[in-house]
This record gives C-alpha cells, sequence and structure tokens, in this order.
C-alpha cells in the first residue's frame, strides 16, 4: 500500500469563475470502445512535437505500432491500427490554424497486425525512460501537446497530477482516472523513482467523487513507496491551469517567463503518465479517450478511439448525423477552437469534441467596468491590454502582461460588452512570439555575418602574416646570394 494523505486545499484561486460544468453530459454513460473507421488521417507537422517527416510512403503496408512520422525534436509518431498508406497529401487538421497539412492517409484492413517495442525492465535510468518517451511518442495529452521527456530534469522534488480537468464539459481525464487509474499511478511511480521524486501530489477538484474513490483504491493496492499528497481544490475555473495548479497546492509562485520544471516541479496530466506506463510495456500512443458533448449531440459520452480517427467519424457513434452541425469546438468552450472540416483526424492532443449551437453575440464598446480584471487569474487588466492591442500597439500589450496572460478565457465569460478579449490576446501573444523569433533570427543572422567577417579579417591577416613571411625569406635569400657572390669575386 503507498502512503498517501487527502487534505483540502488551505489556498483560495484569485480571480477565476464558476461556469456551468456540464460534465454530466457525458459521464452518464459508460466509456466504449469506438468502432474502427475506414481511413485514419496523420498531420505530418500537426500531429504534436513541432515539424516533421513521414517515414513511410504511399503503397507501404503497416502495422499498429509502424512508426510512421519522426518530428524534428525526435518525437515518433506510430499508426494507431494496420493497414495500407494510400496517400500521402495536403489535408484539413484538427489545429486553430485551420490549415491543410501534409497527412499520411492509411486505409485499415482489419487485421490485429502489432508492432510493439521491447518492454523495459526495472531498474532502468532517466536516460532510458527519455528515449522510451521518445520512442513512444509520449506528449501532454491534456491539450497543449508538449513533449514530455522536456520536463524531466534533474533537481525535480515534486511531480503533480493535474487531476483538475475544470473546463466545462471536459471529462476524459475524469473518466480515465475511473477506469484506468492503476496505469496513472504506476506511471507516475515510475517516473518518481528514476528521477528521484520522494512526493507526489494529485491536484484533483472537489466535484470527483468517483475519480476521487478509484485513486484511493488503487493507492491501497499499489506497492510503491512514494508518498501521495491528495489535494483537494475547489471548483472553480481555471484551478487547472498549471501555474495555478502549483500555487494552490505547493504555494510555488512560478516566476514570469518561467516553466514549472525550473521551480523544481513537474506538472503532468493524468493519461499522459498513463501513456507512459503502457510505454513501458512496449506500447506506444495508439488511442486516447475523446469527451464527445454537447447539447447539439444526441448521445454525449466518452470514447477510446485511434488517433487518426476523422472527426466525422466520432460524431456518428453518438447517433448524430454530422451534416447537421455547421462546426466543431476542439477541446472545451474557454479554450478550444472551431473546426469547420469533420474529415480531420483526430490527434493525441484532441481531448473534447464540442458540439452546440451557440449564437455569436455583438460586440458593444467597453464600458470599463472592470469585470474582466477581477476574473482575471493572473492579475492582470485585460481592457488595457486590449486598449493597447487594437491601437496597433504590441509593446504597450506587453508591458502590461500580456505575455503572462494563460488565455483561459475568463474574461470573455464575465465581459458585459461581449468583448472576445481572449481571442486578441491569442492573437498578441502570437505576433509577439513571431516578432522574437523574428529579431532572435535577425540576431543570430548578424552574430553570423560579424563571425564571417571576424573570420574573413583573420584569414587576410593570416594571408599577410604569410605573404611578409614569404617576402622576408626572399630577401633573405637573396641578400645572401648577393653576399656569396661578392665573396667569390
Amino acid at each position: 500500500m503507498a502512503e498517501y494523505q487527502i487534505r483540502r486545499c488551505e489556498r483560495r484561486l484569485e480571480g477565476g469563475i464558476h461556469p456551468e460544468t456540464h460534465k454530466e453530459l457525458s459521464t452518464a454513460d459508460p466509456c466504449l470502445f469506438v468502432d474502427d473507421p475506414k481511413r485514419l488521417v496523420f498531420p505530418i507537422h500537426c500531429s504534436g512535437g513541432g515539424p516533421g517527416e513521414a517515414l513511410v510512403t504511399i503503397g507501404d503496408t503497416v502495422s499498429q505500432g509502424t512508426p510512421i512520422i519522426k518530428c524534428r525534436n525526435g518525437i515518433i509518431h506510430v499508426a494507431s491500427r494496420a493497414g495500407t498508406v494510400i496517400d500521402i497529401t495536403d489535408h484539413a487538421i484538427t489545429h486553430p490554424s485551420t490549415d491543410e497539412s501534409p497527412s499520411i492517409i492509411i486505409e485499415l484492413n482489419g487485421l490485429k497486425d502489432q508492432c510493439y517495442l521491447e518492454p523495459l525492465v526495472w531498474p532502468f535510468d532517466a536516460d532510458t525512460l527519455k528515449d522510451r518517451a521518445i520512442e513512444a511518442g509520449i506528449l501532454g495529452l491534456g491539450g497543449a501537446g508538449f513533449p514530455s521527456f522536456r520536463k524531466w530534469s534533474d533537481g525535480t522534488q515534486t511531480l503533480i497530477i493535474n487531476a483538475a480537468e475544470c473546463e466545462p464539459y471536459l471529462t476524459a481525464d475524469d473518466t480515465l482516472m475511473r477506469i484506468d487509474t492503476h496505469s496513472m499511478i504506476r506511471g507516475a511511480c515510475m517516473l518518481a523513482q528514476t528521477l528521484d521524486i520522494k512526493t507526489i501530489v494529485i491536484g484533483i477538484e472537489d466535484n470527483k467523487t468517483e475519480a476521487l474513490k478509484a485513486i484511493e483504491g488503487a493507492l491501497k493496492e499499489s506497492r510503491s513507496d512514494c508518498f501521495f499528497d491528495i489535494v483537494l481544490l475547489d471548483t472553480k475555473y481555471p484551478s487547472g491551469s498549471a501555474r495555478q495548479l502549483v500555487w494552490l497546492t505547493l504555494g510555488i509562485e512560478v516566476p514570469t517567463g518561467s516553466r514549472s520544471v525550473e521551480v523544481g516541479v513537474i506538472v503532468h496530466n493524468p493519461g499522459t503518465l498513463a501513456a507512459l506506463s503502457r510505454a513501458i510495456d512496449g506500447k506506444p500512443v495508439t488511442d486516447r479517450i475523446v469527451t464527445l458533448t454537447g447539447e447539439a449531440l444526441i448521445a454525449p459520452k466518452n470514447v477510446i478511439a485511434p488517433i487518426g480517427t476523422p472527426i466525422s467519424h466520432l460524431i456518428e457513434a453518438t447517433e448524430t448525423n454530422p451534416a447537421s452541425l455547421n462546426s466543431i469546438i476542439v477541446g472545451g468552450p474557454m479554450m478550444g477552437y472551431p473546426v469547420t472540416e469533420l474529415t480531420a483526424g483526430i490527434t493525441k492532443t484532441t481531448n473534447c469534441l464540442l458540439a452546440r449551437e451557440v449564437e455569436i453575440p455583438h460586440e458593444s464598446p467597453c464600458i470599463r467596468c472592470g469585470a474582466c480584471a477581477s476574473a482575471c487569474p493572473v492579475r492582470l487588466q485585460p481592457q488595457q491590454m486590449v486598449f493597447a492591442l487594437k491601437g496597433g500597439s504590441l509593446d504597450r500589450a506587453i508591458h502590461e502582461g500580456l505575455m503572462d496572460c494563460i488565455e483561459c478565457a475568463a474574461c470573455n465569460a464575465v465581459c458585459p460588452s461581449q468583448i472576445p478579449l481572449a481571442e486578441w490576446f491569442r492573437l498578441g501573444r502570437f505576433e509577439a512570439r513571431h516578432k522574437a523569433n523574428q529579431q532572435r533570427r535577425a540576431a543570430e543572422a548578424r552574430e553570423r555575418f560579424e563571425a564571417r567577417n571576424a573570420r574573413l579579417e583573420r584569414i587576410a591577416r593570416e594571408q599577410d602574416a604569410k605573404r611578409a613571411a614569404r617576402k622576408a625569406k626572399t630577401a633573405d635569400a637573396l641578400q645572401k646570394a648577393r653576399k656569396a657572390r661578392e665573396e667569390r669575386a
């Protein structure tokens, strides 16, 4: 039995809101495996982990687990089912940009062929675990898609399991903690033991009673020597944001421009740790739990679906005609984004498909009520930032704290003027990152130019020195020749 304690969080989230959760829509029925689709779609550059390259060609036969994409940072994505690569072409993707991406299209053959990795045998070191995470394609499955291995470093004191899942409608994490609790706990323990972490914190909102009961049961059966500190959080949005969760559970404030790993804390999603447990056994990420929810669906539910499954196929699993929907929100109502092309395949970060008919309200001028500032969990002044952005002053918006914004959209929810504040901030943050990248590339180009000039100057000096040396040597030889002739004369 693992040692654990359950305590009520002693801190309160600053700002935030209490929206209707609507979580009962998708938890009424049990989670089921969805039938395999006819085809799977895998974006080469947007599957998670950054730009990639195809490891297969048209006509190749693949098994479940065959590597098909390798990202620039090393992450491998595998085929989630056996089939044949019938095309590699531009295809719609589940991405905020709504762009197309070169994608691998696999037509399933109905076979159960599997191509898995060799299981790891304990004990193994951190480098071995990192290599396995890369081979198995382990990403942050909460939606961010950050390569998990990049968070694992020496000197980490605490692992936090982000079990809050505070955004309305989303229940994928809740469902996983109910039905695959042992994998989550085992993955957390194996990571903690590898990195010599003694304390594992589970931050969970107090409305997840069934998940909490399942966690207790799994800990009582676990043989781990890790200590689990279960912290019950108030049900409030966005308590599950990484910075806010670190503060609520540990009382540590992550500095501006830093990540939690820089203060000795790793934050992982339950699905990520469960996937890590399976990867240790040799199974790469091929499936994930997806919440199919919203009032526009006939039978909302949670399903386990192969990565690459088209959105339309999942909508049909809810007994709903995809043609009846104008668009789908990928993610939750606060931080999700709309997708209109339902042939796009889900990726590892697709935790929810939300279908609801919402009338877009007309935007009115800001009345300076300050409600957005009161709701902001990062203590920013959203109205000042949006004024700066609308006025074209990106630097002023950055000065007001734009880069500290966590894009939770709590400000949107309370704005009486219906101003899409979060959308402005997402655009502003994108422009700021683009500008920073341009400045970085310009600085690198300048450094290369200066280094080139310095190299050319050094080469010129060396050549001048060599010419001077040869000239001096020649002059010395001539002088000796003259002297020799004079002596003979």
